[in-house]
């Protein structure tokens, strides 16, 4: 998502600027909540992150608010909907904090399985009522546009198998 275009897709959002949130840049672990992040009171805010295109998305890092808990969405191709991809938990320590590790922005937390997609979603499920953000990154890769063909042919093939 490093660069990606990020829009807010609603509620409302106050502090610094969207493009904030895929600039690839942490704060520094137990920075203020109010302090170069986007933050916002209130469930109803969600920030959608365009990814440019097709991308396999196999997992991400988040450095959010620490006692707020968020959840992150992605884009179902077929349908449209989001869909439920990571409960981002509230953790320890004060100010912004990193998930899955606080202690290392680096660490990348697996989905279960991974997604292709064309953009995600974030927001704040649950906590105190005064959320903020300041990285997300979502990492995976970027097929080729015939890797993605290939894959819808190799799923109609596999589909045919089963019956």
């Amino acid at each position: 998502a490093l660069g990606q275009d990020v829009s807010l897709v609603a509620g409302s959002a106050n502090g610094a600027s969207l493009s904030t949130l895929t600039d690839g840049l942490f704060l520094p672990a137990g920075t203020h909540w109010q302090n170069g992040t986007v933050w916002w009171s209130g469930l109803s805010s969600r920030f959608e992150i365009d990814l440019g295109g097709t991308v396999e998305v196999m997992g991400a890092v988040v450095q959010a608010d620490n006692n707020d808990t968020y959840r992150m969405w992605y884009r179902d191709l077929a349908t449209g909907d989001y869909v439920d991809l990571w409960t981002v938990a509230a953790t320890g320590g004060a100010g912004m904090r990193s998930r899955p590790n606080p202690g290392n922005n680096g660490e990348i937390f697996y989905f279960d399985t991974s997604v292709l997609t064309d953009s995600i979603r974030i927001g704040a499920i649950g906590g105190d009522n005064a959320y903020s953000l300041s990285e997300v990154q979502a990492w995976g890769v970027v097929p080729a546009p015939s890797a993605v063909a290939l894959l819808g042919r190799a799923g109609l093939r596999a589909g045919r198998r089963r019956r």
